[in-house]
């Protein structure tokens, strides 16, 4: 039962998820874009994926009180609903690409997200249902198939006049949603396999310790901080994972 867990693999992981946890703890998302490409480097991808995927849903249950009560619903809500109908879709590509291919499209992904962010270009476009939702179906595609889908709505939120405290609840409620639906169509293809839950399992432990350590920063940011960070983290990411 243990065997899993006394590998170089567990121990490169235990790095990637503490890393994902502080990101996730201070910004609300993200922690997939770390986690993803870093496990994809000693697991095989639809499990890296799988794994990333069960850490960030019940790693982020101590963030639910004091996110809760943020959240903007009309704005979560089209885009969650939108993002429910297309990440199947994504998850399926996951089965029929080929491995190295998806590490590409990881990498390629956030790279033109760290392009967009890098060049100053921010969505000041209609805020309603149908764009939610729109921005919705684009990122539960990324989501399902390289779990690269907080990518949209860090973008879409991060433009707004919110306050940081509703953009980090409206950024963190919407990811961990997509997490949940991802997880459901990853388990109907039987991806959830012991040796992954008990790999999962145990990363839980520095994945939550370091989501406090996250919350706490964020705690003590500003407005204008917590943007900024979170723009140079993404440019950041997406800059190391097109080229490892």
């Amino acid at each position: 039962m243990i065997d899993p867990l006394l590998t170089p693999a567990f121990g490169f992981s235990v790095f990637a998820v503490s890393l994902g946890g502080i990101v996730r703890g201070f910004t609300g998302a993200g922690s997939g874009l770390i986690m993803i490409p870093l496990m994809s480097l000693v697991y095989w991808p639809p499990q890296a994926l799988t794994m990333a995927i069960m850490i960030g849903v019940v790693g982020a249950i101590q963030l639910v009180p004091q996110t809760i009560r943020h959240v903007r619903w009309r704005d979560v809500g089209p885009m969650t609903g939108a993002a429910a109908v297309t990440i199947p879709v994504g998850t399926a590509f996951l089965f029929i690409v080929d491995p190295e291919i998806i590490r590409r499209c990881i990498g390629a992904i956030v790279l033109l997200s760290s392009l967009v962010l890098l060049s100053g270009w921010i969505y000041r476009g209609p805020r309603n249902p149908v764009t939610s939702a729109s921005a919705g179906a684009v990122a539960g595609l990324m989501n399902g198939f390289a779990g690269a889908g907080s990518v949209i709505p860090t973008l879409y939120f991060v433009a707004s006049r919110e306050r940081a405290v509703v953009l980090r609840a409206n950024i963190f409620t919407v990811v961990t949603l997509f997490l949940v639906i991802t997880a459901v169509s990853l388990a109907f293809r039987g991806t959830v396999t012991r040796e992954s839950v008990t790999i999962a399992a145990a990363l839980l432990i520095p994945y939550g310790f370091t989501i406090w350590i996250g919350s706490r920063l964020f705690q003590r940011s500003t407005d204008r901080a917590y943007r900024l960070a979170v723009l140079w983290l993404l440019a950041a990411i997406g800059a190391f994972v097109a080229i490892y």
